[in-house]
């Protein structure tokens, strides 16, 4: 019964070659001997009729021809080494990049283990497309920082292209989401307020994250991605991760606003009882000078009516 799965492979494959001969003679020949090779793993196990279901003659053409066009036979050759190695997932991120020839270099960059997973993201549709445009512009640190943060990994590279993908490995799932609901934001602002940001998040992680938290508590619909906001927060950042907080007037900018900590509020209170003694000291003072003054002007006067 084992050998049924790779008989019904073998008249599958042999239909779609004689149903398709320019295969045999064009450079999508190398696509469909790859994919051919990859199913062969796995067809006893899932059943030959996934091949037809996962490639078929339209796409090997499709890829094969934008391979040659972007980069020639050369890089047909690599894709197809990637796709028997990694899958028809290969094939489809390949026919989803603008520029596949870059994103072959890119998947080549990868250590092994993370081909399988990359792929299949750059295959994923619309997301997949932006992910691919992303890679082709920063490089493979982009499959990278997705595959550790799917849905957010992209995003950290778009705002901090030389050191994103560094910060994405040093942080927690939950802080990169976290994080990600400014990321798009931040996009926009100057590349000095970024920067900026990234050296108070790197200096600082615990801190950075735990205000973080407050401030989506505290500011629910308030984004820290913006000029005006990192224009307040960033000279006071070490204020504010040590407690000052930053409340919005009802124009909508950002001030920061000093909070007094466990020694510094009793210090006020001293300092609030001080300032009562002195007045109440200033106020008896300036009694006694009054009535000094008064007795010096009446004294000759009720002396001189005794006489």
């Amino acid at each position: 019964m084992r050998t049924r799965p790779f008989l019904i492979m073998g008249v599958v494959l042999l239909v779609l070659l004689l149903a398709s001969p320019w295969l045999l003679a064009s450079p999508a020949s190398s696509l469909s001997k790859a994919v051919m090779r990859f199913f062969s793993k796995e067809a006893a196990e899932e059943g030959s009729e996934k091949l037809v279901k996962e490639v078929g003659p339209e796409l090997l053409q499709r890829v094969s021809a934008k391979l040659v066009r972007d980069g020639g036979e050369s890089v047909v050759t690599e894709a197809s080494e990637l796709a028997a190695k990694h899958g028809p997932d290969v094939i489809r991120a390949l026919d989803n990049a603008p520029a596949p020839t870059k994103i072959v270099q890119a998947l080549g960059e990868l250590p092994a283990e993370e081909v399988s997973a990359a792929a299949a993201r750059l295959a994923s549709g619309r997301r997949g497309r932006q992910l691919a445009k992303t890679t082709e512009e920063f490089g493979a640190q982009v499959l990278q920082a997705e595959i550790k943060h799917p849905g957010v990994g992209m995003e950290l590279v778009r705002v901090w292209p030389d050191s994103g993908a560094a910060l994405g490995r040093q942080l927690s799932r939950e802080e990169t989401l976290t994080l990600g609901k400014y990321l798009e934001d931040l996009q926009s602002v100057p590349q000095e307020q970024r920067a900026g940001l990234f050296q108070v998040i790197q200096s600082d992680k615990e801190r950075f994250f735990a205000w973080l938290g407050r401030f989506l508590e505290e500011h629910p619909g308030k984004t820290i991605g913006s000029a005006t906001f990192l224009a307040a927060f960033l000279p006071n950042s070490e204020r504010i991760l040590g407690g000052a907080q930053i409340n919005f007037e009802d124009s909508g900018r950002p001030i920061v606003v000093r909070k007094p900590g466990l020694i510094e509020a009793p210090l006020n209170k001293l300092t609030d009882s001080l300032a009562v003694g002195v007045l109440w000291l200033v106020g008896g003072i300036a009694a006694i000078v009054t009535l000094g003054i008064a007795l010096k002007l009446i004294l000759p006067t009720w002396r001189s009516i005794r006489r």
